[in-house]
């Protein structure tokens, strides 16, 4: 990966040592285990009448509490890795689990849980391994992409292309919730929503930041007919609004409302 807006490329030091501490890790893991198990196998069938040597036991298990303390210090060394992430901007894979396609987001690290023996990086609601992290931004070259993470949380206007029913592309404005920054190509897109319908834009094409918003974000109540020709009422959270030269929809628990079905805003 090439270094874009001060991010820091894969082969940093800051992720080569953590990447060679995960690889210690996973080895002398291993290591432990296997020779835990021959230590047990070979005083399980020693012979009896011509047993193991002690000197050469005291020199087996002295190995193996080297190894489980080189395993610890490895796995210290990670955490404080890990806990040193809180309050950056990292690059990361994440898997959508409604879509299952893998894709690489920027996101600021809230915090650091240690439950097990890697530590899950905490993004917003995302929780990532600290295996996951590709791309750390270096806090000392920091330049205009700043401004590109300033807008995660914050509800944005934007413009995106789309093709109409009629078949003609045609601009649409699109209003909520900026989920997280992807980076394609080198480039920073903004991530509007959840889910299949979810938009992702160049951060470009966004327009202006609403301070005060009418039902982004908001619970609303509406009224639709559905595919049998029946009326049922929808309840959800607003996710963004898109409006249209055919109108203005909102994308409610999976789909899209026309604006004027809406009955109460919550």
């Amino acid at each position: 990966m090439s270094s874009t807006n001060g991010v820091v490329p894969a082969t940093s030091d800051y992720l080569s040592t953590k990447a060679t501490e995960s690889s210690k890790s996973n080895s002398d893991s291993m290591g432990k285990d296997q020779f835990m198990q021959l230590l047990v196998t070979q005083m399980k069938y020693q012979d009896p009448l011509n047993p193991m040597d002690n000197s050469e036991m005291l020199a087996q298990l002295a190995q193996f509490s080297a190894l489980e303390q080189m395993l610890n210090v490895s796995q210290a060394s990670q955490r404080q890795l890990a806990s040193g992430l809180v309050g950056k901007y990292v690059e990361y894979a994440y898997k959508d689990t409604n879509t299952g396609v893998t894709s690489y987001q920027v996101g600021k690290v809230d915090s650091v849980t240690i439950t097990g023996e890697t530590p899950m990086i905490n993004i917003g609601e995302v929780s990532v391994s600290i295996d996951d992290v590709y791309q750390v931004l270096d806090s000392s070259n920091i330049q205009s992409s700043e401004s590109v993470f300033d807008v995660i949380g914050k509800t944005v206007q934007a413009t995106i292309e789309e093709i109409a029913t009629d078949g003609k592309e045609q601009s649409v404005i699109i209003e909520g919730k900026v989920e997280n920054i992807a980076m394609k190509d080198g480039k920073p897109y903004v991530v509007i929503g959840t889910g299949t319908s979810k938009i992702e834009t160049e951060y470009s094409n966004v327009q202006s930041i609403v301070e005060n918003t009418s039902v982004t974000g908001r619970e609303v109540t509406a009224t639709v007919v559905n595919s049998e020709g029946k009326k049922e009422s929808v309840k959800g959270t607003v996710e963004y609004i898109k409006i249209t030269s055919s109108g203005t929809y909102v994308y409610v628990n999976g789909q899209f409302i026309d604006f004027d079905d809406i009955e109460v805003v919550h």
